[in-house]
């Protein structure tokens, strides 16, 4: 009977690309027989407008040759078409590099407005096999790579902002943010052709290293609807990008006034800004290997990288199903019940379900009409919001969240009881507390009687009274819940007594 043709697989992900294009991303090492490994995903000045993958070798004493099958894939969260993939044949020994695949950006990336738009998520598989015989054992890994980014809200006042000329500028006097002070200052001002923009500059170039910027201005309904750009910042090229960068603003033609009117409240602008200087973390989330192998590799679980620096920790390697579980959820097979927003419907699992939130599983079990129609309706959240809850409740894990998107899973974590859901979001709500999104949080805790995240607040407003209430969503409180503000100010007041 023939022998099972051995293969070495690697599925890796990468997250929060954006902010890695022009970064070499290397894979942690990996071991395929005798040789240690990496996959690198990234872009050079050679291969300027493509995208490449390669593989290669550590160096080491030995000079043996192995003839590999090479089978590469990669996709996209942009593309809709089938992975990009390529097939070859080659000899490989330590030290050694090859490149799998090469694709053109004007493939995968997406063009808007005649500038392409990396993806935010690249999916890379690897296949091996060993020509003139057999790996010796057959592995599987599952990596993730994704890229530190830090996120920060502020507030900011412009002086006289309807006074604004072409070709002038007005400075953006920070007030508040939250988290640590701001590493940037901000202009805003007004080009020839009347498009408003914003002007970012380091305060420390050194400090800021290589970072790419993605700013969100929001408007009195606290949407973020405008002011998205990004631009990329190397101290080595400091003489050629100037003094700052421009970031044009996306919003519909219409009159100065009227931009002034939507997003700035008594001379008042919100924002949010995201930054990464190049920092990536490695995870290994699945590896499935033959007991000779398992016991022979001390794997890396976490890496970090820094430029083209590598430090490495090693952990205690952890076996994980969240891969499986995700993978019953994207694919949907044995479904058996369904999440229906107005818009979206998700299929889904009556097990996984009942097994992360008692609300479900009363569902499930007490013969509900949601029960009966194998259906659930949910009127309450939008889709996006009942999307994140599935990923949630499949993987334990939160992505990308925002002062929005929390509200509106802290909102769905206690309605559905996932109680780590409502604690990890009332966190996050905590770090990011502002002094134009602290009362939105404060009726937020107080509607569903949380007093623990309801009394960091207050102390938050009580050591930023002088901003808070010089905001308009100070101000609405006032009016349309005077019984929260009393309390609040009572509550400030006890507080002042004791320290007098």
């Amino acid at each position: 009977m023939e022998l099972e043709e051995k293969c070495f697989i690697i599925k890796w992900r990468l997250e929060s690309y954006k902010f890695l294009q022009g970064t070499i991303c290397y894979s942690p090492w990996f071991s395929v027989d005798a040789l240690k490994c990496r996959l690198s995903l990234g872009r050079e000045p050679s291969l300027c407008g493509y995208v490449k993958v390669n593989i290669e070798s550590e160096n080491s004493a030995s000079t043996e040759k192995f003839k590999f099958r090479f089978l590469c894939s990669l996709s996209s969260d942009h593309s809709s078409s089938p992975p990009f993939e390529a097939e070859d044949i080659d000899a490989f020994q330590p030290g050694s590099r090859k490149l799998l695949l090469l694709v053109s950006q004007n493939k995968i990336f997406k063009e808007e407005g005649g500038v392409l738009i990396p993806p935010n998520t690249f999916t890379v598989l690897c296949k091996l096999w060993k020509e003139g015989g057999s790996l010796s054992e057959g592995a599987e890994y599952m990596i993730e790579t994704e890229a530190e980014v830090e996120r920060m809200s502020f507030a900011g006042v412009v002086e006289a902002f309807g006074d604004l000329t072409s070709d002038g500028t007005k400075p953006i006097r920070i007030i508040a943010t939250s988290g640590e002070s701001l590493q940037f200052s901000m202009n805003i001002g007004l080009t020839r052709d009347r498009t408003i923009f914003l002007e970012v500059k380091p305060l420390n170039c050194e400090k800021t290293g290589v970072c790419r910027c993605l700013l969100n201005l929001l408007d009195s309904t606290r949407t973020k609807i405008a002011g998205e750009g990004w631009f990329r910042y190397d101290p080595k090229k400091r003489g050629e990008q100037g003094s700052g960068w421009k970031i044009p603003l996306k919003f519909p033609e219409r009159h100065l006034m009227d931009f002034g009117n939507q997003y700035f409240q008594k001379e008042c602008l919100d924002g949010e800004i995201a930054f990464c200087t190049g920092n990536y973390t490695n995870k290994i989330l699945k590896m499935k290997c033959e007991t000779n192998l398992c016991n022979s590799i001390h794997q890396v679980l976490s890496s970090k990288q820094n430029g083209t620096e590598n430090i490495e920790e090693e952990n205690r390697l952890i076996f994980t199903v969240q891969d499986d579980l995700m993978s019953l959820l994207s694919s949907g097979n044995f479904s058996d019940t369904t999440l229906q927003t107005p818009t979206e419907t998700f299929p889904a699992h009556k097990l996984i379900l009942s097994a992360r939130s008692p609300v479900f599983r009363a569902m499930f079990t007490n013969k509900m009409k949601e029960n009966i129609k194998e259906c659930v309706r949910i009127e309450d959240l939008d889709a996006d919001t009942v999307r994140r809850l599935l990923l949630f409740l499949y993987s334990d894990s939160l992505k990308d969240l925002d002062l929005e998107s929390a509200k509106k899973l802290y909102f769905a974590g206690d309605k559905y009881e996932v109680l780590s859901l409502r604690h990890k979001c009332a966190h996050f709500l905590e770090k990011n507390l502002c002094p134009s999104s602290c009362c939105d949080v404060l009726v937020l805790a107080d509607r569903h009687s949380d007093s623990c995240l309801k009394k960091v607040v207050q102390e938050y407003i009580s050591h930023h009274d002088k901003e808070v209430y010089q905001t308009d969503q100070w101000k609405q409180l006032e009016q349309t819940n005077p019984v929260l503000t009393f309390e609040t100010l009572r509550v400030m007041y006890e507080k002042s007594r004791k320290f007098t």
